[in-house]
């Protein structure tokens, strides 16, 4: 493990809106470790692919059962982002909205303010000597955070071109929705191809904004490091990474035996290692971290 350090920053940007904690934490928690246990029990005994994990989560709430199916996709991500908490007035719809007060479910919608709000202001820096910005998003999902920022740039005469690499098809089909609805469809190149592929997809890109938001925890070390190594050497000079990976948390174990969505949880020492052993500078590498200190959003320039 390298000894070398990357700043750390605790954001608490007040015009983000972040979720925070509130009281409801106090019986909330114990009720995710009661089930994860009980989970875990009925996993060991009768095996790990029940239909429904408890009825508490997943079998009263349609939107829990189908944030725990889709589990690590694009799908679980897009049900996330977009709950909007008392629109169901219903028994399932309270406790959809019970479950979507978790901390880890908070901290998805952070990291999400907070990356848009990061490449906003890249984009922005780019902007001001570039004629056109160019953004590649690896494993990009829906990527509705980056479209909505190129249709808000749009508006502004801010001229982006971006290419959305991922092997969901699913996911890219959404992602021309979403770019159809804002305008801006005609400025992305979709491609269907997996990370492997990343440096003969955007070798004539040369990047200005590289975003890479929840993929490194599905990578183990060397691979993390491969992968962030490549796109280093995409970047063009004073280029800027954009990524996360999720840290150790109290529910992270109901995520994994309840929300059957297994992740590698990294500290920010490892994280740092990753990094700079991908070939960035410690000194031009910043590590923030939303307000529940769940996600952490790497910035790095080459």
């Amino acid at each position: 493990m390298t000894k070398e350090t990357i700043l750390i920053i605790n954001s608490n940007n007040p015009s983000l809106n972040y979720e925070k904690g509130g009281l409801s934490d106090f019986y909330r928690l114990p009720i995710t470790w009661v089930l994860a246990f009980w989970v875990a029990f009925k996993k060991k005994i009768v095996g790990k692919n029940l239909k429904i994990n408890t009825f508490w989560f997943d079998g009263i709430s349609l939107k829990c059962r189908t944030v725990k199916e889709n589990a690590t996709k694009w799908v679980a991500l897009d049900i996330i982002y977009n709950h909007r908490p008392g629109e169901d007035k219903s028994l399932r719809g309270k406790f959809t909205d019970f479950w979507n007060q978790l901390h880890n479910i908070k901290a998805i919608r952070n990291r999400l303010r907070l990356v848009k709000q990061q490449m906003r202001e890249s984009i922005q820096k780019f902007s001001e000597t570039e004629k056109q910005v160019r953004i590649l998003s690896v494993a990009s999902g829906s990527a509705q955070g980056i479209i909505e920022l190129m249709r808000e740039f749009k508006q502004k005469g801010v001229s982006i071109k971006a290419i959305f690499l991922d092997l969901d098809l699913t996911a890219l089909t959404h992602s021309q929705r979403l770019a159809r609805e804002a305008g801006v469809f005609d400025q992305i190149t979709f491609v269907n191809k997996s990370t492997s592929e990343i440096i003969n997809v955007a070798k004539d890109f040369h990047p200005h904004i590289v975003e890479v938001t929840g993929l490194l925890e599905y990578r183990p070390h060397e691979k993390a490091i491969s992968l962030l190594n490549r796109i280093y050497n995409l970047l063009t000079p004073n280029g800027i990474l954009i990524s996360s990976n999720i840290t150790h948390n109290l529910e992270m174990f109901f995520t994994y035996w309840v929300g059957n969505w297994p992740m590698i949880y990294r500290s920010t020492e490892e994280l740092c290692d990753i990094i700079i052993r991908a070939g960035f500078n410690s000194k031009n590498c910043q590590i923030i971290r939303e307000p529940l200190k769940i996600h952490n959003i790497l910035v790095c320039k080459k």
